[in-house]
């Protein structure tokens, strides 16, 4: 989902699913088990492949203090798309009716989609639909398809099952994807491998560069989502499995997956600072060449429980309900340039609410021309307005 960021050392002690990407079609719901969801309007052909090659082998807990106390600054990003630019905008179909109506509007600025609904699963086989008609309708519209694979499991990103295609099922899983990568219409792979296990950092790092070579045997392109770092540091047990440098060598496209900074059961926080954005970025362009980074941009935020030390994701396009129903006045955090506020729940619980706006969306996609990037990436369509697509044409344009 094409999704992480910097989380504590204990991160993978969590259930990962309100870490990532939150509003997923799958992970929709905050500590449910995984649903793929039903797509509306999607035939094709379900995968389940297998046998098909030998076997081979942070915060603390506490909400945040504000240092800003300023009223949230108007939007005075352009009210009208700017033109398309030669940069990259990346959006991932979760599979849910909404993502799909924005993935086929024509007024979605997207010049590529990764389908997020495939899994695969220990034994190498993949598991999921993909969306035919989208597939056409990308190849119609010139846009780039990437078939998104994940080790998602029943509830949570599973280091077993990435483990499993990994190292004990390695030969499987890539002649799986292979196979996967030959669908009619569809550009490429996007591999989004989360919560790996430090100890298989180098049979990720191999397994990328053996499946490289293969699709690009068959002028398949590869993309890889990793988490946003700003070091390569052994004791950031969600971080260190993906070497940078090594997976700059073997990807066409790294979408670093520069959103969830701060996320519900580590503290309140900016989603996406655009300091950390940057500081992760930077780091990134020092060991990827900058031509292929993707930086992450989410069109979601997080309304923290602090009294519970819980939370749950809020799509961009429903964080104005939710202000008009608590009546809390939105502020700015110039530091982070993320908007948020505050309110009290009729449980009596204390609620923060951080979040984007396209004034923030607009400063962090500029990252992508300031630092010589590829393009952007979001997560996820559907979950979007108007005014996000209006503030990242305008930034990268």
């Amino acid at each position: 989902m094409a999704c992480g960021a910097a989380h504590p050392a204990d991160a993978l002690q969590y259930p990962r699913t309100v870490i990532i990407r939150g509003y997923n079609a799958g992970r929709q719901n905050f500590w449910s088990p995984m649903k793929i969801a039903s797509l509306i309007g999607v035939v094709g052909i379900t995968l389940v492949l297998s046998g098909c090659g030998g076997g081979g082998s942070g915060g603390g807990a506490a909400a945040t203090t504000n240092t800003s106390t300023s009223t949230a600054t108007p939007n005075t990003v352009a009210s009208t798309p700017a033109t398309s630019s030669a940069k990259t905008i990346l959006g991932y179909f979760t599979g849910t009716s909404d993502s799909m109506t924005s993935a086929t509007s024509a007024s979605t600025p997207v010049s590529a989609i990764s389908m997020d609904v495939i899994q695969v699963a220990t034994d190498g086989s993949l598991n999921g639909t993909l969306p035919s008609n989208l597939l056409a309708g990308d190849q119609a519209a010139g846009k780039a398809s990437y078939a998104c694979i994940s080790n998602f499991g029943a509830t949570d990103f599973d280091p077993d099952i990435a483990h499993g295609a990994l190292v004990t099922n390695r030969a499987t899983t890539i002649q799986n994807i292979v196979a996967l990568a030959k669908t009619a219409n569809l550009t490429g792979i996007n591999i989004d491998f989360e919560g790996v296990y430090p100890a298989d950092r180098d049979a990720y790092t191999s397994f990328v560069a053996d499946l490289a070579v293969q699709l690009h045997a068959i002028h398949s392109s590869l993309v890889l989502s990793v988490p946003a770092k700003s070091s390569d540091d052994p004791s950031d047990t969600w971080g260190w499995p993906f070497n940078y440098a090594a997976l700059g060598q073997s990807a066409d496209l790294i979408q670093v997956m520069t959103y969830d900074e701060h996320v519900p059961g580590h503290g309140a926080g900016a989603v996406a600072g655009i300091d950390w954005m940057q500081a992760s970025l930077q780091y990134a362009a020092t060991q990827i060449p900058s031509s292929k980074i993707l930086l992450g941009l989410p069109a979601y935020g997080y309304d923290w429980n602090v009294t519970a030390n819980t939370g749950t994701s809020v799509a961009l396009k429903d964080m104005p309900a939710l202000l008009a129903s608590t009546g809390a006045s939105p502020q700015w955090d110039a530091t982070t340039q993320s908007a948020y506020f505050n309110y009290t729940a009729p449980d009596a619980s204390s609620h923060q609410v951080w979040y984007e706006t396209a004034q923030g969306i607009y400063s962090k996609a500029q990252l992508a021309k300031t630092l010589g990037l590829a393009g952007v990436s979001m997560w996820a369509l559907g979950d979007e307005d108007a005014t996000f697509w209006n503030a990242v044409t305008t930034a990268i344009n």
